[in-house]
Formats: C-alpha cells, structure tokens, sequence
C-alpha cells in the first residue's frame, strides 16, 4: 500500500485493509502509520545487511556486486515488494516534508557497502588508487537506486535482465571505443556532451 501511494497516501485504515485486518486489529499491533513504517523499514535493513554480508565474502568488485543483488533477488522472490519498498523508501525521504532529513539506515547501508566496495577494489588493486573514491562510490550507488527502481517499477524483467548485461560490459571493458582520447563529461547548465557543438 505504501508503494503503491506513497506514505503520506497511505492512511492507516487503507493499510489494515490491505493486510487482511481491521483497523482495530492493525491497532493492537501498532498504534500510528509512522509504527509501521518503522518496523517495515527495520525489515528492509536487515534484507540489506544479509545481502551486504553475501558480497563482503566474494573477493572481485565484480563478484560482490552479482552476489549483492542475487542476495536481494533471493530474499525477495515474491511479488517485489520488499525491493520496491527499498527504493520507494530513498524517495519518500526527499519528497515527504515528514520523512525528509530523518535518518535512513536502508540509504545508510547502501552508500557505506558501495564506499567499502570501492576500497577494498582499491586495496586489491582492481581500481587505481588515485580514483576519486567518493565520486565512484556516489556514481555505483546512483546506479544501483536507478536499476532498482527500474526493476521494481516498471516490471519488465526482460529488459532488466538486459541491461544488468550492459551495464556488466560497461563496468568490464567501457563503453566507447575511443574512451583513453575523449574529455571527461562536465553536466552544468552551460555545458555541452563532449564533442557537441554549443547553439
């Protein structure tokens, strides 16, 4: 129900009904949303901490990123909602007035499993030690919130199928042929795509 309407949407008594109980019986169990919310997010951490355990005991940055997301696909074989609510729940802490600025220990675990990816890929020498860790750490992690919400919205697992292959590839061998002679791309509203003309 939360995923579906979003948290400020999702009234208690639409949540009960959902669930198969009546108000007074969701009430015996917990007495306000905001309850359920917190418990459902407790669930979501300790979804994540087991599929962060899974890769921490892989020894490629490659290996621990198929196992990270095996791990959730397995803990989640349903109908998705739990990866649904994972993500669903990044975006209610930017979009909800009540929600915005709280602590997120789901978006908490998933930024401090890719930092650490990056340093240990760095420690093993996988990744050139004079990276800018964070900014890769930032660019694996955006990556992962973005195919998460593909996955869990738009539910055509074909095509996810084939873009986790791509992104794969990307992350093997690169994406464009001449990669070593193109200038990096700067995003601001004054800039082009390298080798673009400006109008």
């Amino acid at each position: 129900m939360i995923n579906e309407r979003g948290y400020e949407a999702a009234t208690f008594q639409a949540i009960a009904q959902r669930a198969g109980f009546s108000r007074p019986t969701m009430h015996y169990y917990f007495e306000t949303k905001e309850q359920i919310y917190d418990e459902l997010t407790r669930e979501a951490h300790a979804v994540i901490v087991e599929c962060i355990d899974a890769a921490k005991r892989e020894q490629s940055l490659l290996k621990q990123l198929a196992a990270f997301v095996s791990a959730a696909s397995r803990r989640d074989t349903s109908d998705g909602s739990v990866t649904r609510f994972i993500v669903a729940s990044r975006l209610e802490q930017h979009r909800n007035p009540t929600l915005r600025g709280a602590n997120s220990p789901v978006a908490d675990a998933v930024d401090g499993f890719y930092r650490w990816l990056v340093d240990d890929g760095i420690r093993r020498g996988e990744i050139p030690d004079d990276i800018d860790a964070d900014a890769v750490a930032d660019m694996l992690s955006a990556m992962c919130w973005g195919m998460g919400f593909f996955a869990s919205f738009a539910h055509r697992p074909d095509e996810t199928q084939k873009i986790a292959k791509q992104l794969h590839l990307l992350l093997v061998g690169g994406l464009l042929d001449d990669a070593s002679r193109t200038r990096p791309l700067t995003v601001g509203p004054a800039c082009g795509w390298p080798g673009a003309e400006m109008n």
